[in-house]
């Protein structure tokens, strides 16, 4: 489904209610907003609940485990890609 809008004087745009309610979008939800070369794209973000994310460390390793199977290594990757 395609949507237009138009920018108000301060540049804000309208995320229409149809596509709110679908990715569940509110005032407290954040979004990126990425420029490729003309290609805008906004993607819509969740933040991770503290207990779904567990630690582990030992001797030789430590890291993170997403219990809703996250792999964490997407996301080193993706905030190298936007930096």
């Amino acid at each position: 489904m395609t949507y237009t809008t138009i920018p108000s004087v301060k540049g804000q745009i309208t995320i229409p209610a149809a596509i709110r309610k679908k990715y569940q979008i509110s005032q407290a939800t954040p979004v990126v907003i990425q420029d490729d070369h003309g290609i805008i794209t906004i993607k819509v973000m969740r933040m991770v609940e503290q207990d779904e994310v567990e630690y582990r460390e030992d001797e030789k390793d430590f890291g993170i485990t997403f219990k809703k199977g996250i792999n964490p290594q997407k996301i080193v990757d993706a905030i190298k890609k936007c930096s």
